[in-house]
């Protein structure tokens, strides 16, 4: 009778940590969907993806030169 206690508690733990992922799982997802759909809906979206890649190549090529 103890054993089965203890194995339900322990299912019930088990059953509460899986819930609680899956929640937290949920939620990042609907907060990243949503971030998409704001970047999407930019209409400069295009130019400034552009701006930043080319902003990120030039600094990296900066620490490059730097460190020779």
């Amino acid at each position: 009778m103890e054993i089965a206690v203890i194995f339900l508690l322990f299912a019930c733990v088990v059953w509460l940590a899986f819930k609680l992922r899956a929640e937290r799982s949920a939620d990042k997802k609907a907060a990243l969907d949503e971030a998409w759909r704001i970047v999407m809906s930019d209409p400069n979206y295009i130019h400034r993806r552009r701006y930043e890649e080319r902003r990120r190549a030039d600094e990296a090529e900066a620490r490059k030169a730097e460190g020779l």
